[in-house]
């Protein structure tokens, strides 16, 4: 159950941050290869809707209640769960702690690229692009993690020492 409940928030966190950014794209409209349609005019009044100032702060009150809850739900089912399911959310938290990093970071830029004007516009605009740029996005998540996995194996073997097995051999 523990780990139905992790992967299940995750991913509702997950789809919400790419329905965000797919609605901010599909509301550009002529800026985007489909030019003016019903679908832009839609994802508009939704965008205005959503993101007016005056309903911000609801959004991330939702959001954070949300996310206390499923927290809360997690820390709550943790109690009861056997050791080997515990071991295993903690690997699945790790990782998806490291994607999620990366894509507020690439939803900062991107926020950067919107709000932003002249030479830090266009940077932000560049780097955004670089980032979520197929291979380069994959290159990137891979020597991530075997940059953490190389770390965290020179931190386990300085403080849990080598893991080399000596054998006692008698001489006769």
């Amino acid at each position: 159950m523990l780990r139905i409940t992790f992967i299940a928030g995750y991913a509702i966190l997950l789809i919400g941050l790419i329905a965000v950014i797919a609605l901010k794209v599909i509301a550009l409209g002529q800026n985007a290869s489909w030019g003016e349609s019903p679908l832009v005019d839609y994802s508009r009044s939704i965008d205005a809707a959503v993101f007016d100032p005056s309903n911000r702060t609801l959004l991330i009150a939702s959001v954070l209640a949300f996310i206390a809850i499923w927290i809360t739900m997690l820390i709550k089912i943790a109690k009861t769960s056997p050791e080997w399911e515990k071991a295993w959310v903690k690997t699945l938290i790790t990782g998806c702690s490291i994607m999620m990093a990366f894509f507020f970071f690439l939803a900062a830029v991107g926020m950067t690229a919107h709000y932003a004007s002249g030479l830090v516009q266009e940077t932000a605009a560049k780097i955004g692009g670089m980032m979520s740029s197929p291979v380069i996005m994959e290159l990137s998540f891979f020597f991530i993690g075997f940059i953490l996995l190389l770390s965290y194996n020179i931190y386990k073997r300085k403080s849990e020492g080598d893991d080399f097995v000596e054998m006692e051999i008698k001489d006769e």
